[in-house]
């Protein structure tokens, strides 16, 4: 093969492989809820007969994505105190009010969570044990 023509085929390799390496993946968001399709929020359940633990992991999941970062997996404390205390058992709306309005460092979740993902959170935290 001719120098010259395999110096081209190189470059042009290489030219593609940087156009391929600087892409950025398209952005992953979740699919927007369909009609009719279950919330999954603690009144439906209710509603279709759901067993509680359906709600309870929601609870979970919310809680894992929006508080575990602060007060810890299980709710024993990191950069924000632990909620796994008697304070915080079984007080589900004292829960609620906290997490709408925010409190000391922690800020509000008014208007980033919905009031039936702010109940499900206050329900989670409010079963958790040391």
């Amino acid at each position: 093969m001719h120098p010259r023509k395999l110096t081209s085929i190189v470059t042009l390799l290489i030219v593609l492989l940087l156009i391929g390496c600087s892409k950025q993946p398209a952005p992953t968001t979740p699919p927007p809820a369909q009609t009719g399709q279950s919330t999954n929020t603690p009144a439906t359940n209710v509603a279709n007969g759901a067993s509680a633990a359906k709600t309870e992991v929601t609870g979970a999941t919310l809680y894992t994505t929006n508080c575990s970062g602060c007060h810890g997996v299980t709710g024993a404390g990191a950069s924000g105190p632990a909620i796994n205390t008697d304070e915080w058992k079984n007080n589900s709306s004292k829960v609620q009010g906290v997490v709408k309005k925010g409190q000391g460092t922690m800020p509000a979740f008014t208007g980033k969570l919905n009031d039936t993902q702010i109940k499900a959170i206050g329900d989670f935290v409010a079963s958790l044990k040391k």
